[in-house]
């Protein structure tokens, strides 16, 4: 296949969205096909792929096409600006489909008589329910190839706006098995990071902001002063680095390149998914998270909340140690007896490594080559009406609101 992968975030950065874009990328072109990016830049233009690929570790060769920012600073702007020109770009017509996450670039794709995948993570019909027409003319389209999710929570969510179950396919982000050599005991990784050696330890690698229920971790680590905590990924001085700060047992470590991140996993008896609900029902901005898998991979104990999305790859005393989200007490009390119990720990580390087996980058670009090759010859799919003609938007979301403002004055 000849992909364009339209993205609308300059590279590279440290967001997981865009680690999970390039680690894409990266494994379909691994598998042969031609893949282009065409991202925002300084100027229109190539770009080298050389900086991104070193950034982000990964091989395969992957064409780079720039497009100079417009409204710069202003996300939405940024959005519609770089997917009402990229349509233009001479790489496009070449593509045999146009590969993206963001819905505008969809859209334009979509009205421009281009075949598109859609791709994303979030259950956005129920999280935004004004989208939900304009999601309903996008997953309908006769020129959508199909729509590739991060979990079977998303794609229940998009099954109850309609959309043929096969129209979408459930492709589980990955792990790189490459970033983890040499794989290293606690002890070999505490000695080589100068960390004390003895100490029942717990790790988090990711962002460091509330929004990651990371205020959870914060209030465990109060609550069991014998444990460590290592918090790996400040890039400043935020509310949580602060807060950290002030709790003894507690060491915030920068962002690490990701081969560097592997002792500083080793260095962990448990990896955490902080054990809140927040980031998924109050935020929705994570969904299986990226770093999931790099802990599965790791071969550690993996703490994480009881959650609808979790439950999709996780099962407690199997290959994860779940968790009520939120209770400090019982949170507490689970790592307390792990720390007690090696015979456990143990037998936990190897149930998440064994799940890992299955979910590397590679199987998922071999699972998405699967479902989109076939339908690039298939007959296009019915269509829905276009949600811009007729007042269909703006009916939905004149009823949109007032169900909120009924739903209000029930309430009270």
């Amino acid at each position: 296949m000849r992909i364009l992968y339209v993205l609308d975030i300059a590279l590279p950065n440290t967001g997981a969205d865009t680690e999970q874009v390039v680690n894409t990328v990266a494994a379909l072109a691994g598998r042969g096909h031609q893949v282009a990016l065409l991202i925002p830049g300084p100027e229109t233009g190539p770009a080298p792929w050389e900086p991104i690929r070193s950034h982000y570790q990964v091989t395969g060769e992957v064409t780079v096409h720039q497009l100079r920012w417009r409204g710069r600073g202003l996300r939405g702007v940024e959005k519609w600006a770089h997917a009402l020109r990229a349509v233009r770009h001479p790489a496009v017509p070449s593509a045999d489909l146009i590969y993206t996450r963001n819905l505008p670039t969809a859209w334009r794709f979509l009205g421009a008589g281009h075949r598109v995948v859609y791709e994303h993570f979030r259950p956005w019909g129920d999280q935004f329910p004004p989208l939900q027409p304009i999601l309903r003319a996008v997953l309908r389209h006769s020129g959508l190839v199909g729509a590739v999710l991060h979990s079977h929570h998303t794609l229940e969510s998009y099954r109850r706006l309609g959309i043929p179950a096969s129209r979408m396919l459930v492709a589980h982000n990955g792990w790189d098995p490459a970033r983890l050599e040499p794989r290293r005991t606690p002890a070999e990784a505490r000695a080589r990071l100068g960390l004390p050696a003895g100490r029942f330890t717990v790790v988090y690698s990711g962002r460091l902001n509330a929004r990651k229920g990371l205020d959870v971790v914060l209030d465990v680590a109060r609550a069991t002063p014998e444990i460590g905590f290592l918090l790996i990924g400040s890039e400043g001085q935020g509310p949580i680095e602060v807060a950290a700060r002030q709790i003894p047992n507690v060491t915030v470590v920068p962002w690490q390149r990701f081969t560097d991140l592997a002792a500083w996993l080793y260095a962990g008896d448990v990896v955490i998914i902080p054990p809140s609900l927040e980031p998924l029902q109050r935020h929705g901005n994570t969904v299986l998270p990226l770093k999931l898998f790099l802990y599965l991979g790791a071969g550690r104990v993996l703490l994480a909340p009881r959650a609808p999305d979790t439950a999709e790859l996780l099962h407690d005393d199997r290959n994860a140690a779940l968790v009520p989200a939120g209770d400090i007490v019982a949170i507490a009390d689970r790592l307390r007896r792990l720390a007690a119990d090696p015979t456990t720990t143990a037998r936990l580390a190897a149930g998440a490594l064994a799940t890992a087996q299955d979910l590397t980058w590679d199987r998922r670009a071999q699972r998405i080559e699967a479902f989109l090759q076939p339908r690039l010859t298939q007959p296009p799919s019915p269509q829905e009406p276009d949600p811009w003609r007729g007042g269909i938007w703006l009916r939905e979301c004149a009823a949109w609101v007032l169900h909120l403002i009924l739903g209000s004055r029930q309430g009270r």
